[in-house]
């Protein structure tokens, strides 16, 4: 059911602290207009650290993966694959310039009002996306994010290898219940104390596995899956330049 935003803003109001309930955002087309990946792709072009064969290949699987001809891993392997040799401090540095030109403006004002009003109850928000920490960490300071579960590239001697540990689909539903038990609060296969929002059918593992799910910004195919569940849906004014 789609929701008036001010209302559901309201909603969330309280006047009791609930430190025991989780507050999850995805990152791309939730907390931002459009992709992290895409961002970064424009960073590395602008700076010409990206080689033409690998600007075809990443144009290539992001087309496709837009159009639903290939999954979030195959645009995933196509990215990492090209950071592959890059230093860790080289990573940072990409991610910051990226958040600068890109990523800063494409923010959701809707996005920054929610964790603002989860916080106000004492929630723990936690970003938990499929984007690497170089996209998501500047992203999450700005928006006093301090929990992160993301996809974590693997670093040998210094560099990036180009093999990499996914956060995505059923791997965020097990970042999420880890998290959740860190924290002393109870998971096992019961349904988490938790919000979590996000745009896509991708993520169904997760929104399944939470107490409050709720669809933001949804792709066609969540929205179908949100109606017929009776899930919240909300929509955000798009912001930036990276909507897509």
């Amino acid at each position: 059911m789609k929701l008036d935003f001010q209302e559901y803003l309201a909603s969330l109001e309280g006047p009791t602290a609930e430190p025991q309930v989780l507050a999850f955002f995805d990152l791309d087309r939730t907390l931002i207009a459009g992709y992290s990946v895409k961002a970064l792709a424009f960073e590395q072009i602008r700076s010409r650290e990206m080689s033409l064969r690998h600007l075809v290949i990443h144009s290539r699987r992001f087309l496709e993966y837009c159009l639903g001809r290939a999954g979030y891993d195959d645009l995933l392997r196509a990215t990492v694959g090209q950071l592959a040799g890059r230093t860790e401090a080289e990573l940072v540095d990409l991610g910051q310039r990226a958040y600068r030109r890109k990523l800063q403006g494409a923010i959701y004002q809707e996005a920054r009002a929610l964790i603002a009003a989860h916080q106000r109850r004492g929630h723990q928000v936690v970003m938990v996306t499929s984007a690497t920490r170089y996209q998501a960490d500047p992203i999450a300071q700005d928006l006093g994010i301090t929990q992160l579960c993301c996809t974590t590239l693997e670093i040998s001697r210094g560099r990036v290898t180009g093999r990499f540990d996914p956060c995505f689909g059923a791997s965020k539903v097990s970042a999420a219940r880890s998290l959740a038990e860190k924290h002393g609060l109870r998971s096992g296969d019961e349904k988490l104390n938790a919000y979590f929002y996000t745009d896509s059918c991708d993520d169904l593992p997760l929104l399944e596995a939470v107490a409050r799910p709720v669809a933001a910004n949804a792709k066609p195919s969540l929205a179908a899956v949100a109606a017929q569940r009776g899930w919240p849906q909300l929509e955000f004014q798009a912001s930036g330049d990276l909507a897509a």
